[in-house]
């Protein structure tokens, strides 16, 4: 099957092959030697991702160097996780649903600049990065 077709699998293996991430089981999560990489992949419409609360237990600020990395569309998205974390990802801003997993859930934007928000208060906004693949090769080196 295509990678263009699942849509959890665009660019996966640009993360594991090119960057050298080990995926933790079938999850967001990616680690390699103290990187810790949450990589949601963003191919809907809605342009709009989950990040789950067991995902981010397993982070450790001490410990790693944190990123999200969104996959998005065909582009890279970077921010530094403990700082995505403190302002976007605090337990007020939880997505409510049935579902037993605890989940915030976010949309990224471009007006105009790349920037993802929060699904449950829109004034919680938060800059993304562009990377190029040349330079995140050069970083997770």
């Amino acid at each position: 099957m295509d990678n263009n077709q699942i849509p959890s699998a665009v660019n996966k293996d640009f993360l594991t092959k090119e960057l050298g991430l080990i995926q933790h089981l079938n999850t967001t999560i990616f680690k390699k030697r103290d990187f810790f990489v949450l990589s949601p992949s963003v191919q809907n419409k809605s342009n709009g991702f989950d990040l789950r609360e067991v995902s981010l237990n397993k982070y450790n600020r001490v410990a790693h160097n944190g990123y999200l990395l969104i996959r998005y569309k065909e582009r890279f998205l970077i921010a530094k996780l403990a700082n995505f974390r403190k302002k976007m990802m605090r337990e007020e801003l939880k997505a409510t649903s049935t579902s037993k997993t605890s989940h915030w859930k976010f949309i990224v934007k471009e007006t105009p600049t790349l920037h993802v928000v929060c699904q449950t208060d829109s004034d919680e906004t938060y800059p993304l990065q562009e990377p190029s693949s040349n330079q995140l090769i050069k970083f997770f080196q």
